[in-house]
Order: C-alpha cells, then sequence, then structure tokens
C-alpha cells in the first residue's frame, strides 16, 4: 500500500487544533505518519499536540518546534522536507477534512505528480460556498499551472520525489503551495477533483478572506492589470519568481519559453509576451471561449503582475 504522510505547521492554533486532529483520526486510509512543525506557538498548541501525541499512538505524530520563528512559507517547506510517505498531503491548523478526503485522493492520483480538490469555506458566522464555484479542468496544461497558481496548502497531496526539487528554494519566502503546484505541473502532471473535501476555515484578518471578491468588476480588474506594469515592487517580484525556473528542467517547450520571457518582462516586451499567451490559449484557459478566452488569455501575464506580483516571493 503507497503510504501517506501529513504535514502539519502550526502557531498559536489552540483555538480550532482539536477539531482538525480529531477529522484526522477520522480519516478512511492509513497515515504513515503526522509532521507537526510548530513555529513558536506562545499558547497551548504545544500542550494540545502532545496530549493528542500520548491519547492516539497510531496517528504516529512526530512533533518539532522551531528554535526561532521561520514564517509561514518556510516552516512549511523545511516540514515538507522531513516527510517519508510516497505522498505527502499539506495540512493547515485550522480546517476540518472530510474523512474520506485521503482515500478518495489516493484512488484518483493515478500516475499524477499532483492532485488537488475543491473545499467548502466557512467561517464562524456561515458556510461562504465552494472555494471553486465553477469545476477546473481534470488535467490542468503545464502552461496554465505555471501561469495560473490556483491551489492552497489544504487542497493539495503530491509525490514525495517533488521534494528533492524543492531543497534548493527551501530557505526562501516563496508561497509554498503555490510553487509545489506549478513545480509539480511544470515537471509532470496535475489532477483535479471537484470534491469538496476539506471545510477551509477562512478568517477575516486573512489576506485570501474577500466578502466580495467581484466586486470591482471586470473592467477595472483589467485596468488594475495593466496599472501593474507601472509598480516597481509587483514587477521586481514577477522577475525574480520566474528567474526561480531556470534551474527546472521544464518539460514543454512553450511553457519553458514563457517562464524565460516572464523572467525578464518589462514594460517594452509586455506585448509580445501577452501575444505568446493568446497563441496558446487553449492550453491556458479551458473554462470559456470566443472574445472572453481570447481576451483573458492575453492578459494572463499582467494579472500574474497585479496578483502573485504582490506575495508570491517575499524578501
Amino acid at each position: 500500500m503507497r503510504t501517506v504522510s501529513i504535514v502539519m505547521c502550526t502557531y498559536n492554533g489552540e483555538k480550532y487544533l482539536r477539531e482538525q486532529l480529531d477529522s484526522l483520526l477520522r480519516q478512511t486510509y492509513p497515515i504513515m505518519e503526522l509532521i507537526i512543525q510548530d513555529d513558536g506557538s506562545t499558547d497551548a498548541t504545544s500542550e494540545i499536540i502532545n496530549e493528542y501525541k500520548t491519547s492516539y499512538p497510531d496517528l504516529n505524530i512526530i512533533f518539532y518546534r522551531n528554535s526561532i520563528n521561520l514564517g509561514y512559507n518556510k516552516n512549511f517547506f523545511s516540514a515538507i522536507l522531513k516527510a517519508k510517505g510516497d505522498y505527502i498531503a499539506c495540512c493547515d491548523q485550522d480546517d476540518i477534512w472530510e474523512p474520506y478526503k485521503l482515500e478518495l485522493m489516493m484512488n484518483n492520483v493515478g500516475n499524477a505528480t499532483l492532485i488537488f480538490h475543491n473545499s467548502i469555506l466557512f467561517n464562524s458566522e456561515t458556510v461562504i460556498g465552494k472555494l471553486h464555484s465553477r469545476p477546473l479542468t481534470e488535467f490542468p496544461s503545464s502552461l496554465n499551472a505555471l501561469m495560473i497558481p490556483r491551489s492552497y496548502g489544504h487542497q493539495i497531496m503530491f509525490r514525495k520525489d517533488i521534494k528533492e526539487l524543492l531543497k534548493p528554494f527551501a530557505l526562501l519566502n516563496l508561497s509554498y503551495d503555490y510553487f509545489i503546484y506549478s513545480l509539480s505541473g511544470v515537471t509532470g502532471k496535475i489532477k483535479y477533483i471537484d470534491m469538496p473535501l476539506v471545510r477551509w476555515r477562512r478568517h477575516e484578518n486573512a489576506s485570501t478572506f474577500s466578502k466580495q471578491k467581484h466586486s470591482e468588476g471586470k473592467i477595472n480588474g483589467y485596468i488594475k492589470a495593466i496599472e501593474a506594469l507601472f509598480k516597481r515592487s509587483n514587477m521586481n517580484t514577477t522577475r525574480n519568481y520566474f528567474r526561480l525556473y531556470k534551474s527546472i528542467s521544464i518539460t514543454d517547450k512553450t511553457t519553458k519559453k514563457i517562464a524565460d520571457k516572464m523572467s525578464e518582462i518589462n514594460f517594452a516586451n509586455f506585448i509580445s509576451i501577452c501575444y505568446l499567451c493568446y497563441k496558446h490559449k487553449a492550453e491556458l484557459i479551458s473554462d470559456c471561449s470566443g472574445i472572453k478566452q481570447s481576451l483573458r488569455s492575453f492578459f494572463i501575464p499582467l494579472f500574474f503582475v497585479r496578483d502573485y506580483g504582490q506575495y508570491i516571493l517575499r524578501k
């Protein structure tokens, strides 16, 4: 039987940690190990973990405490590199997993390098809805995985060989989940299953939480994408991020070409990059057609600068 390691990172998570741990105990697929790495909690997080470690030895909790605060992304990279299972599933400290999450993912992963799923968003007041309101394509292309990283940590399970590719980047403050998703897509194959397998708790102070996601309107979104070209920090972040891919063996030639061009994106060459994405619109955008598909694919490089250029790679 193929083995699964779960990797959880914690920081002052006492409020909801028990709910998450209880949901892991209910998994119908055996967990080889549960690696928990704490980033310097000052509440009762460590006490709760040690309590579960003693009470539920079959969960095989391996508990690490950082001597210094690494931060969210570096903590996950560090913990992932300690995992020994054939597959690695990332886990937040405050969500709730469906009992059949791991079993369903293992039954569907096939030869994919990474598999991810839909989720149900909820907060302290209500159920917000599905994370992906419309189904994504089952097998995102290499180019799609590079330019539209769309998985959060709680959604992903990936093969252990990705660990070796991660090692050169583990000390960077790099969005670990987006990078693992894209890295898996440009070196292998990604699979998506449109089933909500996690109840993803959203906190109003989280950077990814938004009550009015589409309130600004689509036209304003395109305008902001163009304005992002003039934001030095966004442009620098984008270039530095794509330069990471120069040391990665990208199998698809078009994906490699666009990654190289994005590593040098500036005001002078952005039209050529946008046009190249437009030429490969069928690979980039699969959930629409016609003018909408053409516009979205053409603007993908600028959407990346606008959105991911704010935080995907930080100092």
